[in-house]
């Protein structure tokens, strides 16, 4: 007789649950033109949110939102979130799995290349082995060439600065090349 209650108990949390999860995929129905329903992005313009850090997610909703990041896209999209809103998108985005792109094809030289050059440059003391992230420290393995390539420059050539400075003196003597092999490197994870 006992049984019975347990299981309302635990059928009625599983609803909340999927309620809860559903009303997170509702919040994140404006960003999939670009970032795709569940996070991973179609194209290499537009990260794939999906497995991203959730911390990372917040503190980059929130700089766009505070104007502390800036994009003709993203300013004025997150600009109506509220502070939850914005918790709860990092959340759904972070618990979803993120995808291998089948449209990019890394070329084995650049990602041998860009290995080296990751290495070198001590990537992973950051980003975590095999790129995977942890906490603000964000996701860079599987994430979209493109993407990747231009957030580089950005750091590079100070059009993107709202990390205390820690990229942009990483990436600050990179050559394109260097950048084009590590996009392809961290495409290929």
């Amino acid at each position: 007789m006992r049984i019975q209650p347990l299981l309302l108990a635990a059928t009625l949390g599983l609803s909340s649950m999927a309620g809860a999860g559903a009303a997170m995929a509702a919040k994140s129905d404006s960003c999939a033109h670009c970032h795709g329903t569940d996070g991973n992005s179609s194209s290499g313009l537009y990260p794939s949110l999906a497995g991203q850090t959730k911390e990372y997610l917040y503190r980059q909703i929130m700089a766009f939102k505070e104007g502390k990041r800036k994009n003709a896209m993203m300013s004025p999209s997150v600009g109506i979130l509220s502070e939850q809103d914005a918790k709860d998108l990092a959340e759904y985005f972070s618990s979803q799995n993120m995808l291998r792109s089948g449209s990019f094809k890394p070329d084995p030289a650049l990602v041998d290349k860009g290995k080296k050059v990751a290495e070198e440059a001590q990537c992973a003391a950051c980003h975590q082995p095999g790129y995977k992230g942890l906490n603000e420290f964000p996701r860079v393995a599987r994430q979209k060439h493109a993407y990747i390539i231009k957030q580089l420059k950005d750091y590079r050539d100070g059009a993107r600065t709202n990390d205390d400075g820690v990229m942009s003196a990483t990436v600050k003597s990179l050559t394109d090349e260097q950048i084009e092999a590590l996009g392809h490197y961290l495409g290929s994870l």
